[in-house]
């Protein structure tokens, strides 16, 4: 991901003439905008009125990672011949509050048939294994693939933990038996995430098979495909905790931080499937839940709008926010289900209003078929009487 020429381009903005509403530091939003802002609805987009973001002061964060293990299968992107795509034969059985993350994106690119994206997991302990898997997100075929990514994680988002499941010392079986059902015509792309608990050490195993094949005694036998320029990999954490470092006011003017880039570090690991392994870098984050937290207060009376606003292409995506002046939960952004590039505008993540202080929080996932980096804005408004 985050290749040139590949379904998740990287295509960076070239500079456009606009008039920054005031100095480097201490920006105002347009009345304008911030009347919008008073009306609009969460996920909406909204022009950015005038706002230089390359003016926009920005807010230091923290940068924690968390979690279990990230199991990323992006390489080869886009299979033409059945075989494994990615697998690592020696995964440690996983603490019960810190799941692993298993993320799959792949597109069929076979001549002759529909194809299938088969995850496995095999006890490799010397007991009886529980499995749960505490969280799904399946999204395709489809050759919209930025409307299939931001239905993974929106599903993702708003699914509940499974049945637990026993595998017995040497077993094999599918982690999401739906997901082994998904058939993909040529061209279509099928994404899925899980996180999932196995307190037995483990393999995975992803494979891509002809629509026919029993994956279970087919899929371990197969070569494991060449890796192409996109990512693979066992990362060593899913989950990333991202903090303002200081307290944000809103006499303090419209301030920004990046998500996937422009300093944001991106999570390391291992391509366990090579050999010997490969240290790799998830570039843009795939596949990472963040948890943004900011500290806000108002010592002006205002408001505080949080929007994500598109830095380096096509964006959209999903979130889950902390009630405010908006509803918060689990939404797609935008709204209206449809990408957004212009880097001059953003979506609303939500509105608060902070008073003396405000403790605000929202879940984030860099989507598969997005584009990265982000930008997400603080930007102060007065309400309406």
């Amino acid at each position: 991901m985050l290749k040139p020429a590949t379904l998740l381009a990287f295509a960076m903005f070239a500079a456009t003439t606009i008039w920054p509403v005031a100095a480097q530091t201490g920006i105002v939003a347009p009345m304008e905008l911030q009347g919008v802002l008073a009306a609009n609805s969460q996920g909406s987009v909204v022009n950015l009125g005038g706002i230089d973001p390359n003016s926009c002061p920005h807010i230091s964060m923290s940068q924690t990672f968390t979690g279990g293990k990230l199991i990323f299968s992006d390489s080869p992107e886009s299979p033409a011949s059945a075989g494994i795509l990615y697998m690592d034969t020696n995964l440690a059985a996983t603490v019960l509050s810190s799941p692993n993350r298993v993320f799959v994106y792949h597109v069929n690119a076979s001549l002759s048939g529909k194809m299938k994206f088969s995850v496995l997991i095999k006890n490799t302990g010397n007991a009886t294994a529980n499995l749960t898997v505490q969280r799904t997100g399946i999204a395709g075929p489809g050759a919209n693939y930025m409307l299939v990514g931001e239905t993974a994680l929106y599903r993702w988002l708003a699914s509940n933990p499974g049945t637990a499941r026993r595998v017995a010392p040497g077993q094999t079986i599918l982690l999401d038996t739906n997901f082994d059902s998904v058939e993909a015509g040529h061209g279509d792309l099928v994404n899925g995430i899980w996180d999932y608990t196995f307190d037995q050490p483990h393999a995975i195993i992803i494979c891509a098979l002809h629509s026919d094949d029993d994956a279970i005694n087919v899929g371990p036998a197969l070569g494991i495909l060449a890796r192409d320029i996109h990512d693979r990999g066992t990362f060593e954490h899913c989950d990333k905790i991202y903090a303002a470092g200081a307290t944000v006011d809103t006499a303090g003017g419209v301030r920004q931080f990046p998500i996937g880039g422009d300093g944001d570090i991106y999570v390391t690991g291992w391509d366990n499937a090579a050999s010997p392994p490969i240290a790799v870098t998830n570039d843009g984050n795939y596949g990472v839940l963040y948890s943004v937290r900011i500290n806000a207060k108002s010592n002006d009376s205002k408001a505080l709008a949080l929007l994500i606003r598109p830095r380096g292409g096509s964006w959209c995506g999903a979130v889950n926010a902390v009630r405010g002046l908006l509803p918060g939960g689990r939404f797609i952004t935008p709204s209206n289900g449809k990408a957004i590039s212009d880097p001059f505008s953003g979506v609303i993540e939500g509105e608060y209003m902070p008073g003396a202080r405000t403790d605000i929080w929202f879940q984030f996932m860099p989507a598969g078929a997005s584009s990265f980096p982000v930008y997400v804005m603080t930007v102060p408004f007065s309400r309406r009487p």
